[in-house]
């Protein structure tokens, strides 16, 4: 398992639900709108890949792998983010 920071935008339409429940389904959090925090079994291409099988051409993703220590700092995500980086990344 590999922890994931996913961002994207949605560029000329914009239909999220679906992007979200998959997002949702893979046991990612939101922190912020449209960036998610993952544990995911695969590498960073194969999340991107798989997020990119749920936008548009146009659209735009990052993936970034986060490792046990990074540092971090917050101001005002959504609760259950801060609970996972503390979990995931580093009291």
């Amino acid at each position: 398992m590999a922890l994931y920071v996913i961002s994207y935008d949605l560029h000329k339409v914009r239909i999220y639900t679906p992007l979200i429940k998959a997002l949702r389904d893979a046991g990612a959090i939101e922190a912020l709108e449209s960036f998610w925090l993952a544990n995911l079994g695969q590498t960073a291409i194969e999340v991107r890949d798989n997020v990119l099988s749920w936008l548009d051409p146009d659209d735009s993703v990052v993936v970034l792998e986060l490792k046990m220590g990074s540092g971090w700092a917050t101001h005002l995500p959504r609760p259950p983010a801060v609970g996972w980086l503390r979990g995931y990344v580093a009291p």
